[in-house]
């Protein structure tokens, strides 16, 4: 059984103070006169014993504390190398390492992070990382950690770092470090340079987003098959890329261009490039597609790179170039070619027009056949199509053989090479007479508006114009003070969005169905409905009478329903106050009424109130 260091020094002690204690007792013992002779041998013995006891203690203890101190001489010596032998490891590491406390002090680093943020170990040791970072940084630094020491586990995290030679990226990775109890006492971290594989990364995203994103076709290929086709490819020939990898690709070209397809690999092969190849390849849908190439060959790998673009519509152009002039002379429309000054060419569409012969046209500027109000401006859109811009609708007046004038619309467009115009246009001139009749009928539909609209904000009476969808198109001044709404886009065509409707004897309330408005939406013409509107909001009511009527298109359809509102409020309230003031003044004169009809006039004051108790006695 191996004793440690600690028990064995304990049972010294403890050995030690028995011996101590003996020899104080014989000590004492010794004291004893009346002690016999015989104890004293003993005494003796004993003491000697005692302190030969302790000698051999001493000794045992000496040797004990020199092993340890030996013992504990070789560990420091082997923790100093193991030190030694880290240090040497991590600073001939390419990565960047370091260890710090978890209160963020620093205890280890080696060369490479000493060299990336140029500070030495013996530095670093016991500092932070807002001792010799920018604040941000350490900032964020300290975060990370944080996180490390909150999860307990090892956390990755991409950094940038500002370097001589430019911004770095790196993963670093963080770890917890345990002491003997289990108990996190340091965090270590080791940083990979990543810089040049997310370059290479991005560079490559960046291809393969130009390659899936180009409009022309792209591919790799070898001698036989392709290896890689973009979507273009496949949106172009219309089969998938299993299709296209899985089978030669000569199985795709027309039959009649297989022979020259395989001549033209076969240059390619000896490192010539190809420029605008072209070749027909079949389609999935059974359609001839022209392709032209361009494609450059990497002779150390035996790939193929190909652009290609189809020119299918391009070449179908090139044969109807042909049939060009034949539509050129029978247009109906307006076709001439022109030079900055005159017409280079006519098509008998635009001579039945202006009703001159060819060569009159031809020998004379343009401009010498526009309207003189519109030369100007025709000039300068000439100037903008010489900077190569497309003007398009554009107007202006000719003046005819006969003397007449036409209206022309023209769309054109310059060639930079030759500088010669190439125009449509078409006579737009019974267009133009109904255009401007069009115009005058909506000029004077706008004053018949302002008439209208003028009227109905002079009326005594509130207007509002709703539509068969119930949406306001038309308000008056005195609607709005009715609602107490500025807006008219704010009043509501259902009153019970604004009001609380009662009858006039203010307790029943009124239903929304039977509102002048929905019963005019419906095609009902309706007369003066007497409707009590409560504000509960201002706590204010009016007495109104409500009309309506439908307004009814030529298919007897509803296409709107017009409403006037008036209020009676103050009529009302003069009425009552008349009664009042003939009924005081009757009795000062001695008139006598029969009893029932000093009932009804109580009644008729029931049904009358007061301003002032009106507020009382409707529903709050």
């Amino acid at each position: 059984m191996k004793i440690s260091f600690e028990k064995k020094v304990f049972f010294g002690f403890v050995i030690n103070v028995l011996v101590v204690i003996a020899s104080g007792w014989i000590f004492i013992s010794r004291l004893d006169k009346k002690r016999d002779k015989t104890m004293d041998s003993i005494l003796d013995w004993v003491e000697i014993s005692l302190f030969v006891l302790s000698i051999i203690l001493l000794i045992v203890v000496y040797f004990i504390i020199n092993s340890q101190l030996r013992s504990k001489t070789m560990s420091q010596k082997l923790l100093y190398d193991n030190r030694q032998l880290l240090q040497s490891i991590i600073d001939n590491t390419s990565n960047p390492i370091f260890i710090k406390r978890i209160n963020g002090e620093y205890l280890l680093i080696n060369k490479q992070f000493g060299d990336l943020f140029e500070i030495s170990n013996d530095a670093i040791i016991g500092k932070t990382d807002h001792d010799f970072l920018p604040e941000s940084v350490a900032d964020a630094y300290r975060n990370s950690d944080i996180d490390v020491v909150k999860k307990l586990r090892e956390l990755k995290t991409e950094e940038t770092i500002q370097q001589k030679d430019g911004k770095h990226t790196y993963i670093a990775v963080k770890f917890p470090l345990y002491d003997s109890t289990g108990r996190i006492y340091a965090i270590g971290g080791i940083s990979t340079d990543i810089t040049e594989r997310k370059e290479m990364e991005e560079s490559r995203a960046a291809s393969d987003k130009f390659f899936n994103m180009s409009a022309e076709m792209m591919i790799i290929a070898t001698s036989t098959h392709f290896i890689k086709v973009n979507p273009a490819a496949i949106k172009i020939l219309g089969y998938t890329e299993e299709e296209l990898l899985n089978q030669p690709f000569l199985n795709f070209v027309y039959p009649e261009d297989k022979n020259n397809t395989e001549s033209e690999v076969v240059k390619l092969e000896t490192g010539a490039t190809t420029k605008q190849f072209k070749n027909r390849y079949v389609g999935k849908d059974g359609s001839i597609k022209w392709i032209q190439w361009s494609t450059y060959p990497d002779v150390k790998t035996g790939l193929l790179y190909a652009v290609a673009s189809d020119v299918t519509k391009l070449v179908e152009n090139e044969k109807s170039l042909k049939a060009a002039d034949n539509f050129f002379n029978i247009s109906l429309d307006s076709m001439i070619i022109a030079s900055r000054e005159k017409f280079e060419k006519i098509n008998p569409a635009m001579l039945k027009i202006l009703g001159y012969a060819e060569e009159e046209l031809l020998k004379h500027p343009f401009l010498d056949f526009v309207h003189p109000d519109d030369k100007e401006s025709t000039q300068k859109e000439i100037e903008t199509i010489r900077e190569d811009l497309q003007i398009l609708e554009f107007k202006n007046r000719w003046v005819c053989k006969d003397g007449s004038i036409k209206w022309l619309v023209w769309s054109a467009i310059a060639e930079p090479a030759t500088g010669l115009m190439y125009a449509v246009a078409r006579d737009i001139t019974e267009l133009a007479k109904l255009e401007k009749e069009q115009q005058q009928a909506i000029n004077e539909l706008y004053e018949n508006e302002e008439k209208l609209r003028l009227i109905l904000e002079n009326i005594s009476e509130g207007v509002i114009v709703a539509n068969s969808d119930k949406k306001i198109v038309l308000v008056n001044y005195v609607a709005n003070e009715i609602f107490g709404v500025e807006e008219d886009d704010a009043i509501s065509p259902n009153f019970t969005d604004h009001f609380e409707l009662y009858f006039p004897d203010e307790k029943t309330v009124f239903p929304s169905q039977n509102l002048p408005m929905e019963r005019a939406l419906n095609g009902e013409v309706t007369d003066d409905v007497d409707v009590v509107l409560w504000d509960s909001v201002k706590r204010e009511k009016k007495r109104v009478l409500i009309s309506g009527r439908p307004l009814i298109d030529q298919d007897s359809h509803v296409v709107a329903a017009v409403v006037t509102i008036r209020d009676i409020s103050k009529y009302k309230q003069l009425e009552y106050e008349l009664k009042k003031t003939e009924k005081k003044y009757r009795k000062l004169i001695g008139f006598r009424k029969t009893e029932n009809k000093e009932d009804e006039i109580e009644e008729e004051d029931k049904e009358v109130p007061e301003e002032e108790d009106k507020e009382e006695d409707t529903k709050k």
